[in-house]
């Protein structure tokens, strides 16, 4: 099915056919990432009784009781509710199930090469996003077209789909001054590639997140500039056949009354019209 709409008085075109998923396919009780030492996400099967629910068991169907923590056991959205004590279930922020997207894909650089700062602090050693970085990669985008930023970290390796994150593997994150740049852009919808926009161990700040959200440190309640209808979207995998441009993503998302729900984030191709 083909549709045509306007961005910034610009004709595009997409074929809602040829939807491109740039989620983790997540494997339970088999490889899958993970980030923070979390548990694994398991399945078993559901027995109440005489009754187990596994066919090659004896089952008259199959039913699986699925174990998950999303924030660290694949490709998950987040609320706002990730940080404050009020629940705001993720899937009512989203207001537009469909919205277009850029896709950039940067190599993050070391913490020691730039003069961006971030808090509480950046080992030297750690792998950064700046705001020069982003500033270069978006220069060429309208705010109309940067409703959501999808950012696909280089080198694009397949092992993003099942690594365990940790001191050995440790993810790349936003500097401070790259989130305030994505503010100032309006992005609504942010989705990575790597498990967290903060540090792995930031002594419990997410400043990232609070920037975003706009949520003051220490705090756990919103205020009235805070930014709720906006959502974080960590661990997706963007396969190196998609190229960087201008998108209409779905955020597909179920109704969990949750901070953070698993997510399947499918890309439109789009086309300029004459």
């Amino acid at each position: 099915m083909k549709i045509e709409f306007e961005i910034d008085n610009m004709v595009y075109s997409a074929d809602l056919s040829k939807g491109k998923s740039i989620a983790i396919t997540l494997l339970p009780n088999d490889k899958q990432p993970n980030h923070f030492g979390a548990p694994a996400c398991t399945s078993k099967s559901l027995v109440v009784g005489d009754y187990i629910g596994d066919t090659k068991k004896g089952g008259s169907c199959n039913v699986s009781i699925l174990s998950i923590i999303p924030h660290c056991n694949g490709t998950h959205t987040e609320s706002v509710s990730h940080i404050i004590d009020e629940l705001i279930p993720v899937y009512s922020v989203i207001n537009q199930s469909i919205f277009p997207s850029v896709l950039i894909s940067i190599s993050p650089e070391l913490a020691s090469e730039t003069s961006d700062h971030y808090s509480p602090f950046m080992d030297e050693t750690n792998l950064v996003i700046s705001k020069q970085q982003l500033q270069k990669a978006l220069e060429q985008y309208t705010d109309g077209q940067l409703n959501g930023l999808i950012v696909r970290t280089l080198k694009n390796e397949p092992t993003k789909q099942y690594i365990k994150y940790n001191e050995d593997n440790y993810p790349p994150y936003f500097t401070s001054n790259a989130m305030q740049y994505l503010i100032e852009r309006e992005i609504d919808h942010l989705l990575v590639d790597f498990p967290s926009v903060d540090k792995m161990y930031d002594d419990g700040l997410l400043s990232n997140h609070r920037l975003f959200w706009n949520i003051a440190v220490g705090k756990t309640k919103k205020n009235h500039e805070s930014k709720i209808d906006k959502t974080i979207t960590e661990m997706i995998y963007v396969d190196e056949k998609i190229e960087d441009g201008i998108y209409l993503c779905n955020l597909q998302c179920p109704e969990i009354e949750t901070d953070a729900v698993p997510s399947r984030p499918i890309l439109f191709e789009l086309n300029r019209e004459k």
